[in-house]
């Protein structure tokens, strides 16, 4: 796999994971004074995920290999639906 597929496919988790991630930290820094434990619990939890989704999508980018990295992008979509749930259950 060429370094332009990689990053084709990298670049848009890339940018879905950055602008979840500061829309978590955004929400997190607004709230965080009037929120309960568990709800900032929570909010650690989201952007702790997130910022693992960042790293592992910007890790297809960069690691060279050459088939399709199906079990990063397995990974990246699986942190998006935990993140989604855990936000639905705070």
């Amino acid at each position: 796999m060429t370094a332009w597929t990689r990053w084709r496919i990298a670049v848009p988790l890339v940018a879905l994971s950055a602008l979840s991630l500061a829309a978590a930290l955004a929400g997190a820094v607004a709230w965080w004074s009037i929120s309960g434990a568990a709800s900032r619990a929570v909010t650690v939890a989201i952007s702790l995920i997130l910022a693992a989704n960042l790293a592992v999508s910007v890790s297809i980018g960069i690691v060279r290999i050459r088939e399709t990295p199906w079990l990063r992008i397995g990974i990246v979509v699986l942190g998006f639906l935990v993140s989604c749930g855990l936000c639905a259950l705070r």
